[in-house]
């Protein structure tokens, strides 16, 4: 069988891609309607009780949902049988977490000094519980290479999802009416994982589940570390601030979901096609598909941390309202993150099973944080909590991108693109006209976004423009007949 075309993992990740913009459009709606309907008290109190959510539902699967990108691509015939362990058992770990949830709740409330807190768990134990049965659905359609199919069931079910949230939000006109809507429609998702992937039949099997959670259970440990690491900051804060305080630090930890939404779906792609190369025992396609992913996405990360940093306050005022003005600060420090995440190292690590390496550096991670972020908390008070979680993070993912150069058999230097360096010249080259054209706009507020934002795109294109370096455009519009995996 002769060697398969090269496709742009641009193209190939195409419709995940277009998937997580119409996700992202619909879900930006929700902090900002919330953040107008509530008041910051209780704005804070939705940010505690989704941050307690969120913490579970990363940390309980185990990794076995990731697991069905890895193991399906290469044995696609026990495919029923890997799709079945992860289905069973994050529906066993969901209700484990509901049950964590109405437990704790008093504690956590208390913790948190918010006793509204403790009287949202019921919801918030069955909306966890919900969302993580139905996680694995979109994740085992895209295992089997059926990309659009993932998409469309992202689409739906995340769009849903938000329009129930909104509408729950509106309806009652309180916290709880969120979650209840969130509850209705995270049940349907989960309700749809069943019907849609126990359609064939449920196929359990003890061995293949052993070398299943032999291959989840360290990523599944290493997130278990990672995740806490994670939201330490967010934690340490909320225990130290009122609720209304802690919905202005949210706030200011806030990002524009592009980030997400490029860079999850070409890390699974990545991991998927890397995946693919081993098994040709192509490890030189393998680099250059790592290549073609970091400089896609600092193309479009590099320039969006510099943008972001100069409309700060505009976009929090517009976005916010003038109350949460003060978080403009944090959220100018949050940016420092994005072009890291230009390197989607956590796909090359699935792919190549680097799962005990990922372990160490997660509690190394973990042992960095803590006492960065409380020293930082003590000497600088809320900012410092998130320098110090930032300083940790970002050691640690230099430590990974070591790990990846010599996974590739290549030099740091020729691990990353050629491009990156000319992109975040451009970058930089592109602030000064849109700093200038910020400073001479009039009008409303999304006048004077608008502005700048077309400012720096020109200027940008046109720097890589003048460096050659320009992407083809071409490239990034998915075509009908490059969607298909790889046989």
């Amino acid at each position: 069988m002769g060697q398969e075309p090269h496709v742009s993992i641009l193209r190939r990740a195409g419709p995940l891609l277009l998937a997580r913009l119409g996700v992202a459009v619909l879900t930006f709606a929700i902090p900002m309607v919330l953040a107008r309907m509530l008041l910051p008290a209780s704005y804070g109190t939705f940010k505690q009780a989704w941050l307690l959510s969120n913490t579970l539902t990363l940390v309980l699967p185990l990794g076995l949902t990731q697991s069905l990108v890895y193991f399906v691509p290469r044995e696609p015939l026990l495919k029923r049988a890997w799709i079945t362990h992860a289905l069973v058992l994050t529906t066993g770990l969901g209700v484990l977490a509901a049950l964590v949830l109405l437990t704790a709740g008093k504690l956590t409330a208390d913790l948190f000094h918010n006793p509204e807190l403790h009287a949202l768990m019921p919801y918030v134990a069955a909306f966890t519980a919900f969302k993580m049965t139905g996680a694995c659905l979109d994740t085992a359609y895209m295992a089997e290479g059926r990309i659009q199919q993932s998409a469309i069931i992202r689409v739906a079910s995340e769009g849903f999802y938000t329009a129930c949230l909104i509408a729950g939000a509106l309806l009652f006109g309180t916290v709880g009416g969120a979650f209840a809507g969130a509850v209705v429609a995270t049940g349907a998702r989960a309700l749809a994982a069943w019907l849609m992937l126990g359609r064939q039949g449920l196929d359990f099997s003890l061995p293949l589940l052993r070398r299943q959670l032999a291959y989840s259970l360290p990523f599944g440990c290493a997130f278990a570390v990672i995740i806490p690491q994670q939201q330490f900051h967010s934690y340490l804060v909320s225990a130290s601030v009122t609720a209304a305080a802690f919905a202005v630090y949210s706030v200011g930890c806030f990002q524009l979901p592009i980030v997400d939404m490029l860079y999850t779906p070409v890390s699974e792609i990545l991991q998927l096609g890397i995946a693919e190369f081993d098994a040709r025992n192509d490890p030189a396609s393998a680099l250059k598909l790592f290549h073609e992913a970091v400089a896609r996405l600092s193309f479009v990360f590099l320039p969006t941390m510099a943008l972001l940093c100069l409309v700060a306050p505009q976009l929090i005022q517009f976005l916010f309202t003038d109350r949460y003005l003060s978080a403009v600060p944090i959220f100018r420090l949050a940016l420092i993150s994005i072009p890291m995440a230009a390197l989607p190292l956590d796909g090359v690590m699935r792919a190549r099973a680097q799962n005990g390496f990922m372990l160490r550096v997660s509690f190394l991670k973990l042992a960095l944080t803590v006492p960065l972020a409380v020293l930082g908390l003590k000497l600088f008070g809320p900012i410092g909590a998130l320098g110090g979680w930032i300083c940790a993070e970002e050691a640690c993912r230099m430590i990974v991108l070591v790990r990846t150069s010599k996974l590739f058999g290549a030099s740091l230097l020729h691990t990353l693109p050629r491009e990156l360096w000319f992109q975040a010249a451009a970058a930089g080259l592109a602030a000064l006209p849109a700093a200038l054209a910020l400073f001479l706009a009039r009008g409303p507020l999304l006048a004077q976004l608008f502005i700048c934002g077309v400012t720096y795109a020109v200027a940008y294109l046109a720097a890589l423009r003048a460096m050659g370096q320009l992407p083809p455009v071409r490239e990034w519009i998915p075509r009908r007949a490059t969607l298909q995996v790889a046989a």
